[in-house]
């Protein structure tokens, strides 16, 4: 089965499984974590998304992540190794139903990597910022429905809004510091 792109509306039960997906994490990887954070549109409160959990790890020294590999397979993880994203390490988890779609997301990056700054300003921002978080909900919502079956067709739907919130994001936080 292919996998499917459907925008659901926001569901409480996100950040408990943030939660407990977190604490498997820091049982796995233990030490290694300098911080974990719940990102991307399940951790933004009221926002429709696709309902997996993005979840951001960050270490001292990316390639110490790749001795735990058979370990995150052992919980149903899939590794990526970088997936298109220099630096990072990257994990999927799958519904048990066979069907492809994802459950979990786990991004891995080593301290300085500037996605680590790009991706929780973005967040912030949509959890700040009533004007950018409407843009971005109807822009999934109707990439959702133009791309269902086609995941990069999805994302590059998204592409120049995400891109415009966050000239927007930058702009406010190089503002208040």
């Amino acid at each position: 089965m292919p996998r499917e792109m459907i925008v659901v509306p926001y569901d409480n039960k996100w950040s408990e499984m943030y939660e407990r997906e977190k604490y498997i994490l820091l049982d796995i990887l233990g030490s290694l974590i300098i911080d974990i954070q719940h990102f991307g549109s399940t951790s933004i409160k009221g926002l429709s998304a696709k309902p997996i959990i993005d979840i951001m790890i960050v270490v001292d020294d990316i390639n110490e992540i790749d001795k735990y590999n058979s370990v995150m397979e052992t919980y149903d993880y899939s590794v990526r190794g970088e997936n298109g994203i220099v630096g990072r390490r990257y994990f999927v988890k799958l519904k048990p139903d066979k069907s492809g779609n994802h459950t979990h997301h786990i991004h891995v990056y080593q301290k300085g990597n500037q996605h680590i700054i790009d991706e929780l300003m973005f967040r912030d921002y949509l959890r700040i910022n009533k004007e950018a978080f409407i843009e971005y909900e109807n822009v999934k919502v109707e990439a959702s429905l133009k791309f269902r079956h086609d995941p990069k067709g999805y994302v590059d739907a998204k592409h120049d809004c995400v891109m415009r919130i966050m000239d927007k994001a930058k702009l406010y936080y190089s503002n208040i510091i």
